[in-house]
Order: structure tokens, then sequence, then C-alpha cells
């Protein structure tokens, strides 16, 4: 083998290696993007009940090196097929931490205690409710991850049956 094809070998498996990792992480996104998606979709099906507010406050922490956040803490009580339950989650992901204040206290004005919303109830585990659902966004953007494996299989492909120099 000359020189000049073993340089050319190289350059065909660098390539090839850089359309494996496009591949590979496109894969990885689309994979997290989808089980978003999926859990979003799944809550929607999830039963309703009525739930009332008992505990309505913002929690405060300062992580050294960081800016204040605060949260949510929020306690509510529902019933499911008979038995009570308290739970605290805003959403399946439970209550987030911001650094935005001004939303967690809108967040506390639109859950006052004593006031009474709807909740969707996880019915394989009934002690799991939440306020509000998840976005479904993640899955209407599933193609962009598609682009960039499609773009890595191009350079796979390319890199070995495209043509040589």
């Amino acid at each position: 083998m000359s020189e000049f094809q073993s340089r050319n070998s190289g350059g065909r498996w660098f390539l090839c290696l850089i359309g494996v990792m496009l591949v590979v992480i496109a894969v990885l996104f689309q994979w997290l993007m989808l089980r978003s998606y999926l859990n979003a979709k799944k809550t929607r099906e999830w039963p309703q009940a009525e739930a009332f507010v008992v505990r309505s406050s913002i929690e405060d922490r300062h992580i050294s090196g960081s800016a204040p956040e605060a949260r949510l803490f929020i306690r509510y009580e529902y019933r499911y097929d008979g038995v009570d339950y308290i739970s605290g989650n805003v959403s399946s992901r439970g209550s987030k931490w911001s650094r935005e204040r001004s939303a967690v206290t809108s967040l506390l004005v639109e859950y006052p205690v004593g006031s009474s919303h709807p909740v969707w109830v996880n019915p394989t585990s009934p002690d799991v409710a939440i306020l509000k659902h998840d976005t479904k966004a993640a899955g209407y953007t599933l193609w962009f991850p598609a682009v960039i494996m499609v773009g890595g299989c191009g350079i796979i492909w390319g890199a070995f049956c495209g043509k040589s120099s």
C-alpha cells in the first residue's frame, strides 16, 4: 500500500468516526425527546380528580456562586377510588426551581390555600398526581436530530462509497 493510499484510508476512517459520533448523538437526543413526549402524552390519559390546596408558599435557596432561586411549595389533598391522598407535584417533574421569582409568585397566586383545582392521578400509583401537564413540544421537534442522523449516515456513506480522489 502506498503512502497516499494509507493517508486516504486514514481520512476515510476519520470521516467515518465523525459520522458515527453524529449518529450516536442524534439517536441519544431522539430517544430523550421521544421519552419526554411520551411521558407528557401519557399524563393526559390519567383520570382526573378534584384537589384542594392545603399549603402553598414559596421556598427559597441560594447555592454559593449562583443566583438565588425559588420554587412553589404546595400540598394538595384529593380523593381517588375512595382513598384520600396528599401530593405536592405541580407537574410530573415536580416543582421546578427558578431564578425568576415573579414566575413562582404567579404560581402562588394561581394556587392559593383553600382553592380547588383539577388534578390528574396516575392510575398505577395513585399517590402521584399533577396540577399541570408537561409540554409535548419535544415530539414535534424530533425531526431535528433525525436530520443530524441522516447527515452522519451521509458522511459515513461518502467516506467509503463516495468518489475517491
